[in-house]
């Protein structure tokens, strides 16, 4: 992703306040040992299982943030330098 010039990675994980057989915080305890960071939390937004869970946003930033970030470029105009 960084040889695409993407500066920041995101993911929307449940989440509960207390764990059950349902959902534990396993997602959000690995995301957070890779460096990301929670930047909101939706609550009671998911219903599974007769329960109600939370919703959260991870950031992780993995680029510089310059004032002329570098375009976007498409994986298929990096493959080759990533191919051995």
């Amino acid at each position: 992703m960084k040889k695409q010039n993407i500066l920041n990675v995101n993911a929307c994980i449940a989440y509960t306040p207390v764990e059950d057989v349902h959902l534990s915080n396993d997602s959000m305890k690995f995301h957070k040992k890779m460096g990301y960071r929670v930047v909101g939390e939706f609550y009671k937004c998911g219903y599974k299982f007769n329960h109600w869970y939370n919703m959260i946003w991870m950031e992780k930033h993995i680029g510089n943030h310059s004032c002329n970030p570098e375009k976007v470029r498409w994986f298929e105009e990096i493959r080759h330098g990533l191919e051995s």
